[in-house]
């Protein structure tokens, strides 16, 4: 048998699908400054979607830090960088303005991954006036508090075209996962226990292929068991 080796791969799992359909959807309403949303526990894949589109798409993207909580100009001049601007100002106002002028001149989307880190007036403060100004799409991403963080502030909330809650991954993503990074093809069975280890987040099925990758090259041998998947996962899970 030749080595295993676990190579990660974006795959086409029904969320993304419907990213997809609800980024086509925003930009009919383009030039509006519309917002989208998109939600979910940790681990569905949010953050590596929006990634993977960025990837394939002109669009900007950028991970809110809790550090930036008290500082509107950290904030802004972290965006001015990811949205192109190599020297960003050292004044709120300024790097307000040069985001402003930077999506102004080369239209793109905005994705903000976990923006409910900041305060909560900041969205109404600072990202509705960036998409009013510049017209542009913003697509915020958080887990289950992003809803209520946005439907405290009216004009935010009416200016929100789509919503995606992103579900947890299904028994056939997980088969087709383990086959496309690992060349493993897992049984119905066995997927079917990862699935429920797992409670439909990502993060519990990679490790459990990696410890599964280790054991077939230990082994040399590629078909995992019920049994064999059983001791991986918990493994895998619980670190005994």
């Amino acid at each position: 048998m030749d080595k295993i080796v676990f190579n990660p791969v974006f795959v086409k799992t029904k969320n993304v699908r419907n990213f997809e359909v609800m980024m086509d959807a925003l930009e009919l309403n383009n030039d509006e400054g519309c917002f989208g949303m998109v939600f979910g526990m940790a681990g569905l894949g949010k953050t590596r979607t929006s990634q993977w589109f960025q990837a394939h798409h002109d669009c900007v993207y950028m991970r809110v830090l809790g550090v930036w909580r008290n500082s509107e100009l950290e904030f802004l001049r972290a965006l001015a960088k990811a949205s192109g601007v190599k020297s960003p100002p050292g004044r709120t106002a300024a790097a307000f303005t040069s985001v402003v002028d930077s999506l102004i001149k080369n239209p793109r989307p905005v994705f903000l991954d976990e923006v409910e880190k900041m305060k909560s007036n900041f969205i109404n403060d600072v990202i509705r006036d960036l998409a009013e100004i510049t017209g542009r799409i913003f697509v915020l991403l958080g887990e289950e508090e992003l809803v209520p963080y946005m439907e405290r502030h009216r004009r935010v909330w009416s200016r929100t075209f789509q919503q995606l809650e992103f579900q947890p991954i299904e028994i056939a993503d997980i088969i087709m996962y383990a086959k496309e990074s690992t060349g493993l093809k897992l049984s119905i069975d066995v997927a079917s226990m990862l699935h429920q280890a797992s409670a439909g987040s990502w993060r519990p099925v990679k490790r459990s292929l990696l410890g599964m990758v280790q054991w077939a090259n230990a082994n040399n041998n590629a078909t995992i068991s019920v049994s064999t998947a059983k001791t991986i996962i918990k493994s895998a899970l619980t670190g005994k």
